[in-house]
């Protein structure tokens, strides 16, 4: 396998490193950052594998492989040439282009040659004198752009012929369930068709009227051009005795083009299968972002290059977020607009308590996470929240939100619910701290607010009035309950009282956030809605990397 690239300059490619897994790799970027250069100097750091070798059995394993690059390996010419003249990827830059680095440590230093009249370039290997230095041997396929050419398009000039009748019929079975498991044609292998030096591929036809080899999609094309690379790797695997990290690698340029999202997946998913159990290295070029992420959270290899304009950069810590960024031409602040997790509370004092709360951990932690929620404007039961954040069918689908219930009520992350502080609803956390705060000399700076004291909340103005109303409630509640009157009174008592002097408990509740009296429930409210973040961020396209975890000791 090809372990690491080390590059002094080719192209854009100028004093970088790049490291491989020995099982699947997506090189990403922006057009322009010399992601299929890697591709052809990989390919141009081996060399084939002879019929004739110890460790071959069958020798048609390697034909059907040679055949296959035949065509559809792209010349180091195309790779250099401008629009009608060739040019140079290194000028002024003598001797070593780039070291690889293979899976035993063996290193082989890479250098240009130039033919006389300066319209071919090559890359030779720089062998030490004295050393009996060798490119490794190794089956490698290519499937470069010209792959994507619309069949039938070119006149017969090269052929190749019955790259599928060379494999043995169980390889050629597993390509038509390969086939039919993605597209839903059963297919029929025939003869190859010879199109020429730009593409060769085997005809077939399928089951269904109408539908052939000369009538498929694009992708449908590309994707049999792919399966037909995977099994014939898989052939030789079997035809060997060898015991390599890796045995073969297939280096694939822009692996998603003309396919479909849903097949960019299944092949991914299919790529890994085959890289694990027939030990193939696979290196990648694509810019889909659903097979990006998709190989992120398989944990394989992806490897984004930025454009710096004269040269690339390796994206370090690569994550979906950044890419998106990258490839959006978006700023960083810019990525979250519209990107928020829905936050459910019981009614609008709730979601004034929490929306101080979130002002307070900015101020504290220096840490805007205001910006990830959406604060839903709905007036909801506890028991109607609960009810939707335990419906299974609904968290798995559309309802991804964290549920904020009232602090008298009971946490439960599983089901993405957590509770306010105070161990009350927000109304009576406001009433019982105010009557606390007018008790107590301690609490004097309160009362010397100067918020407070511009509207007209004075101390004596709280006793007269405030308290008054919220002890005739009392009186008024006690009443009811005599009266068999009660449901729905309390509730309807305390919201009135808290509708009639907002600013002033919202004075109450920013005083009581700050007391360190309650800062062990302010704290595990914070670490419970953080845990709801990584819960629900992804869901929502954000990036749960964003808020960074804080220590409260």
């Amino acid at each position: 396998m090809v372990k690491q690239l080390d590059f002094v300059a080719y192209r854009k490619l100028k004093n970088i490193q790049i490291d491989f897994s020995q099982h699947v790799n997506i090189i990403a970027g922006t057009n322009g950052t010399c992601k299929s250069s890697i591709l052809h100097l990989i390919s141009n750091s081996y060399q084939k594998i002879k019929t004739t070798s110890d460790i071959v059995t069958d020798a048609q394993a390697i034909k059907v492989i040679s055949k296959i690059n035949r065509i559809l390996n792209p010349k180091i010419e195309g790779l250099t040439r401008g629009d009608e003249e060739y040019n140079n990827p290194a000028p002024g830059v003598p001797g070593t282009l780039y070291k690889c680095t293979y899976d035993n440590d063996y290193e082989l230093k890479f250098r240009r040659h130039n033919a006389s009249d300066n319209t071919r370039f090559a890359i030779k290997p720089e062998y030490k004198i004295g050393k009996n230095d060798a490119l490794p041997m190794m089956p490698v396929i290519y499937l470069g752009l010209f792959r994507l050419f619309a069949f039938g398009e070119f006149s017969d000039d090269e052929s190749i012929k019955n790259i599928t009748q060379k494999l043995p019929i169980e390889i050629k079975s597993e390509l038509r369930e390969l086939y039919n498991k993605f597209t839903g044609y059963n297919i029929e292998l025939e003869q190859l068709n010879e199109m020429g030096v730009i593409k060769n591929r085997a005809d077939f036809k399928t089951d269904t009227k109408g539908i052939d080899s000369n009538t498929i999609s694009a992708g449908e094309d590309n994707l049999f051009i792919i399966l037909l690379s995977l099994v014939s790797l898989k052939y030789y695997f079997e035809s060997i005795h060898s015991n390599n990290v890796v045995e073969s690698i297939l280096l694939i340029d822009e692996i998603d083009a003309t396919l479909h999202p849903a097949f960019q997946v299944k092949l991914l998913a299919l790529c890994l299968e085959y890289s694990k159990k027939y030990k193939i290295q696979i290196i990648c070029t694509s810019h889909s972002l659903t097979m990006i992420e998709k190989c992120l959270k398989e944990k394989a290899k992806v490897i984004y290059l930025l454009d710096n304009i004269d040269y690339v950069i390796p994206m370090e810590d690569v994550d979906i977020y950044k890419i998106k960024m990258y490839l959006n031409q978006s700023l960083k602040d810019e990525i979250y607009i519209g990107n928020k997790i829905p936050i459910i509370t019981e009614d609008d004092e709730a979601r004034l308590f929490l929306s101080l709360l979130l002002s307070y951990y900015e101020e504290i932690y220096k840490d805007s996470i205001e910006r990830y929620f959406h604060l839903v404007n709905a007036r909801l039961s506890s028991s109607a929240i609960k009810n939707l954040a335990e419906d299974k069918m609904l968290s798995r689908s559309t309802l991804r939100t964290i549920n904020i219930l009232d602090g008298d009520m009971e946490t439960n992350l599983r089901d993405n619910i957590t509770v306010l502080p105070g161990s009350l609803s927000p109304e009576e956390v406001a009433f019982t701290y105010s009557q606390k705060l007018y008790e107590k000399s301690e609490y004097n700076d309160f009362w010397e607010n100067k918020v407070l004291l511009n509207q007209g909340y004075t101390k004596i103005y709280f006793r007269d009035n405030i308290l008054k109303q919220y002890k005739d409630n009392l009186s008024k509640l006690e009443q009811a309950k005599q009266n068999s009157d009660s449901h729905g009174k309390k509730r309807e008592l305390n919201k009135s009282l808290f509708k009639d002097y907002q600013q002033f408990w919202n004075q109450v509740l920013y005083y009581w956030i700050r007391n360190d009296e309650n800062k062990n429930e302010i704290t595990e409210f914070y670490e419970n809605l953080f845990k709801l973040f990584k819960k629900t961020a992804e869901f929502h396209d954000i990036n749960p990397k964003e808020w960074k975890s804080v220590s409260h000791e």
